[in-house]
């Protein structure tokens, strides 16, 4: 996977051997990685997002804490028992009333600028070791970081800080900041690993809206424009992410048309062109067209198989003959070839089962007197291939020996294709393919076709492709809508009690800046009065910028204070109260602000913030951004800047003789 990433959306280790690790406290308990969160796990979560929330955090552990560091809990979830390695999930709470930075700079680049403050940030870290210091810092300057320099971190980022870092606000919207799989450091999990844990967290929280911005790579290359290609969607599409805001001016159609134009390139069109200027490109896609059992039409067809095929190649595998060639070694291949013919037919004897190091070198010497060669190839011969069979070497978890065993090549892709059945020449072409190779030929048309095409190259229907990249690269901000698809809560109240679906409307307030619905439950004798009240002071708990206030009236309903609930409106009701704030110090109450001074006009036709670097005109105050106006992101922001219609105006002024 990439690795979100620079975005919202990575420390040294995470998974930590238990041996190594703190041991479990008297009462803690550990769950399973890959069924944490879900549905019983640690238990059926009910009511509200704050209510799933608070009771999650009642089976974490708390963390201990120095003064003025986030309230900490924990989760140790267990990867495997045999060895025992566990990693360990932090949530931190946030007061955003004592935070270093209250507006949600996240919320402002995905388009949420009008939301309300809320009260609260919990941030859910997984962490490469297992105490809470350095998760207390990762939190602390995670949004504070950006008000310092917009265009810095406002993607998600492949860095070793941790595997794993997702807000959630307390009104149930969040955000996933970091994600490092293997690629990013990771020993023992992959990026979907840590997204299906994600995935599970939010989906039993119940959560409204997650955003991350997309700067994931695998290699050299950025995964958003390879798996756009391939699959005409994100990598984080598999998990229901879809195109949330385009950056300097991208819509949405315009983004769809230029992913789906990338894929359908006809590759009987493209290498003409392209093969004036080298064998390369050609060679490699007659390569893989001679693996593939289907022809591959489009460059979404190529770089589709080649994605897959890569899953599908043994790891590091490779043919032992090409290997000994390439080595150096004071004994000669043909000496090397033999000693490896005679272990290959002990294992042979093994009925394919898994023997140790020792056994087969000691039955391999009664046939090779010579133990350094025997040694060197026992070394060497592991995860190769050698005639129709692959050697596979492996550490015993329980004992820590090396221990080898053979497998019969035409296993390896069983399920996949039909190479297993017969065309035993293309099996042994890919199986001399390693990962690496693959790796290699792909970066190379990544780089010749969609990153750096040659300018002679890119003429007539190609001239389209720099384009399309361009506005694919330029959407990296993704929205999971996690209420999409979702059923509805049930609208009985239990227990006496009634349930509303209420949302509040401010005096002189824009609808458009209406806080979505909350869930809130009142006692069946509960009189209008007592639900204003409580109306009141639930949204004060979730928004901080609500802090003061009041609710007046219902809105659409007659009624008097003394009046009772459930004579005027059934348990299931959605409602909207009316109300003020009681004091008003000038405080910013919205994520973007409250004056909504600042005038976003660039030139590419971007009218508001979307978490790219910007800069103000010393006269209009209107802002644009420093890549629209050739400021190299590399450059600092000039002290002085004009644009380029103040520019023209102070020009078109007669001069003072």
């Amino acid at each position: 996977m990439p690795e979100f990433c620079e975005q919202f959306m990575h420390l040294p280790r995470l998974c930590i051997p238990l041996e190594g690790a703190r041991k479990r406290k008297r009462g803690e308990q550990s769950f399973g990685f890959d069924s944490f969160c879900d549905t019983g796990n640690p238990t059926h979560l009910t009511g509200s997002f704050q209510d799933k929330l608070k009771a999650l955090l009642m089976f974490a552990h708390p963390e201990a804490v120095a003064q003025g560091e986030l309230q900490c809990h924990s989760f140790q979830l267990e990867l495997h028992r045999h060895p025992p390695t566990s990693v360990r999930l932090f949530v931190l709470e946030e007061d955003v009333e004592t935070s270093i930075c209250r507006r949600c700079r996240y919320c402002v680049s995905v388009g949420w600028g009008h939301h309300i403050i809320c009260s609260k940030r919990f941030h859910f870290v997984l962490a490469t070791k297992d105490t809470s210091s350095e998760v207390q810092n990762i939190c602390l300057h995670s949004n504070a970081e950006w008000s310092k320099k917009p265009a810095a971190g406002s993607k998600l980022v492949n860095t070793n800080c941790c595997l794993l870092h997702g807000v959630l606000h307390s009104n149930g919207f969040g955000h996933l900041l970091r994600i490092n799989g293997f690629e990013g450091g990771s020993h023992f999990l992959s990026g979907h690993q840590i997204m299906d844990l994600w995935d599970r967290i939010c989906t039993a929280l119940q959560v409204r809206k997650i955003s991350l911005i997309d700067a994931s790579t695998k290699g050299k290359m950025e995964l958003r424009l390879v798996h756009g290609v391939a699959y005409g969607e994100p990598w984080f599409g598999r998990w229901g992410y879809r195109f949330g805001h385009g950056s300097y001016g991208v819509t949405e159609q315009m983004y769809q048309r230029s992913v789906d134009a990338l894929h359908a390139l006809p590759l009987r069109l493209l290498l003409p062109h392209l093969a004036c200027f080298g064998r390369e490109i050609p060679a490699i896609v007659s390569k893989y067209q001679s693996l593939c059992d289907q022809v591959l039409l489009t460059l979404g067809d190529l770089f589709r198989f080649m994605i897959e095929l890569k899953t599908r190649l043994p790891p590091n595998s490779m043919d032992y003959h090409g290997a000994i060639t390439e080595a150096s070694c004071r004994w000669s291949t043909k000496r090397v070839e033999m000693a490896a013919r005679v272990i290959v037919e002990q294992l042979k004897n093994s009925e394919l089962r898994w023997v140790t190091r020792q056994e087969i070198r000691d039955a391999a010497r009664a046939h090779i007197g010579d133990t350094g060669l025997l040694d060197y190839v026992l070394k060497t011969l592991g995860n190769h291939i050698f005639g129709n069979y692959i050697v596979r070497r492996t550490v015993n978890p329980i004992t820590k020996v090396l221990e080898y065993c053979l497998e019969d090549i035409s296993n390896v892709f069983t399920g996949h294709d039909n190479l297993a059945s017969g065309n035993h020449s293309k099996l042994r072409i890919r199986l001399q393919l390693t990962r690496a190779q693959l790796m290699r030929d792909m970066f190379y048309l990544y780089k010749q076709i969609l990153k750096e095409p040659s300018s002679a190259a890119a003429t007539g229907m190609l001239d389209a492709i720099p384009v399309a990249v361009r506005m694919v690269m330029d959407t990296k901000q993704l929205v999971k809508d996690c209420q999409q698809g979702r059923p509805p809560e049930k609208a009985e109240g239990s227990h006496g009690y009634l349930k509303l679906s209420c949302s509040i409307r401010m005096n002189g307030a824009d609808v458009e800046r209406t806080p979505p619905h909350e869930t809130v439950v009142v006692p069946a004798h509960a009189t209008i009065g007592e639900l204003k009240r409580e109306v009141g002071r639930h949204f004060r708990a979730v928004y901080w910028g609500l802090k003061s206030f009041v609710a007046d009236s219902i809105v659409g309903v007659r009624c008097g204070d003394s009046d009772l609930v459930h004579d005027l409106m059934q348990s299931g009701s959605s409602i909207v109260v009316e109300g003020r704030m009681k004091e008003d110090d000038g405080e910013e109450i919205y994520e973007g602000g409250n004056g909504g001074n600042k005038i976003v006009d660039c030139p590419c036709g971007g009218k508001e913030e979307d978490g790219e670097r910007v800069i103000c005109c010393d006269i209009c105050e209107v802002w644009q951004h420093t890549r629209c106006v050739r400021i190299p992101d590399e450059d600092d922001v000039p002290p002085v800047f004009l644009c380029g219609r103040c520019e023209n105006d102070m020009l078109a002024l007669p001069t003072i003789q």
